[in-house]
């Protein structure tokens, strides 16, 4: 008797199945885009672009949007077409059941503000150039001078400059010569450091945060205006810049 109760139950929520699943079809295939809410998550850091030039573009370039059933909306695509923006590094893309698209994106994080003769740029830690903004400058490392055209060596020494700290904090400039050698530019002190070519560049930055924190004392530092690192197992302070 049991188990023919048990086969009754089932029959009962077989056929309730497809119905369910209609009502859940037809639910989703009403619901209607009623907004747009755009996060740029990392907006607090950078300001390249502003959610409202995101939601401009997006109406833009995909008038039926607003008004419109939600289903029919390419998510992938839409992901697409918002991080080929030179600005955005990545995109997400969802909706909730009352018919809101959520757009929450992150921007492109330079490390480097590259000056040449003819344009200015920033480059991410991967090589990616950003173009300047006119809403927003990023206080990033500057860098002129020479500046080659692959940018290898450069950013090799802009990723060690930017991951570490006492470095972030306390290089501002780092100054390309004519024969490739780097000249960095501290924010303290009225010394450049010779750092030559970049070759070894943890090598080097390793002596100096030594003779930093433990060769010199801090009023000792206005005495020297050069201090070359480009000599191997050798640290020479100069209070000229003959180089």
């Amino acid at each position: 008797m049991k188990s023919w109760k048990r086969v009754i139950k089932w029959v009962i929520l077989l056929g309730y199945f497809p119905i369910i699943l209609s009502f859940v079809t037809v639910s989703q295939r009403a619901t209607i885009c009623s907004d747009i809410q755009v996060v740029v998550k990392d907006s607090m850091e950078m300001r390249f672009i502003s959610k409202q030039e995101i939601r401009t573009m997006l109406l833009n370039n995909y008038p039926k949007l607003l008004g419109y059933e939600i289903n029919k909306f390419d998510f992938d695509e839409i992901e697409s077409f918002v991080e080929n923006h030179h600005t955005i590094n990545k995109c997400e893309v969802f909706n909730t059941k009352n018919g809101v698209l959520h757009i929450q994106v992150e921007q492109h994080k330079p490390i480097l503000r590259v000056f040449t003769d003819r344009e200015t740029f920033y480059l991410e830690r991967d090589g990616y150039r950003i173009p300047v903004s006119k809403n927003f400058a990023s206080n990033t490392l500057v860098v002129n001078g020479t500046i080659p055209s692959n940018y290898d060596d450069l950013l090799n020494v802009g990723r060690l400059i930017n991951d570490d700290d006492f470095w972030k904090s306390q290089i501002e400039q780092i100054y390309i010569r004519k024969n490739n050698e780097y000249i960095l530019i501290p924010r303290v002190g009225d010394h450049w450091i010779l750092l030559g070519k970049p070759i070894d560049v943890d090598r080097k930055l390793s002596k100096l945060k030594a003779l930093y924190k433990n060769g010199l004392l801090p009023h000792e530092w206005n005495k020297y205006k050069l201090i070359n690192l480009k000599y191997e197992n050798q640290v020479i302070c100069s209070k000229n810049r003959d180089i």
